[in-house]
């Protein structure tokens, strides 16, 4: 649901649903995933049922992974374009959004996705879109860690471990 103070006074919460529930659609085919991970990544603060949404639809999260180790092969020797680079962080921005919600992030967690992450974390590049790419890694790190439970600090432990 969109968050009524963020929402323009023309756009029906209706409309607003449907056009996520499109874009999320759109994740899973690779000719359209671009584009449709920039809007929702856009979107991600303003529409609050995103996280649960993008979980639970049918490939997604598989999309978003798709799109984390396709840039794999670009970290060494390192490679990584800005474009390349804002595309993997725009699903990364769609991860920290699942990482952050009270419903999805105990299920992030429990399928150890922060694992993907760390090729990321070690690279030692200093361009800008490595930067970027560490950055946003350690923002979907840092959703799981704040404000979240003790139990599940003791999770994100035992995965880097």
């Amino acid at each position: 649901m969109l968050d009524p103070a963020q929402r323009p006074d023309h756009t029906r919460p209706e409309d607003e649903a449907e056009k996520i529930f499109h874009l999320v659609l759109e994740l899973t085919n690779p000719e359209q995933r671009e584009a449709a991970l920039l809007e929702l990544s856009k979107r991600r603060e303003t529409f609050i049922d995103l996280a649960p949404i993008l979980w639970h639809s049918f490939g997604t999260i598989s999309a978003l992974l798709q799109e984390i180790v396709a840039i794999y092969p670009l970290l060494s020797p390192p490679s990584l374009t800005a474009q390349a680079s804002n595309r993997v962080c725009n699903a990364l921005a769609l991860q920290q959004c699942v990482a952050s919600h009270v419903e999805t992030r105990t299920l992030f967690l429990n399928a150890h996705i922060p694992l993907f992450l760390y090729p990321f974390l070690n690279t030692i590049s200093k361009t800008r879109p490595f930067e970027y790419l560490r950055l946003t890694s350690l923002g979907v790190i840092g959703a799981l860690v704040k404000a979240r439970p003790r139990r599940s600090r003791a999770a994100a432990r035992h995965t880097a471990a």
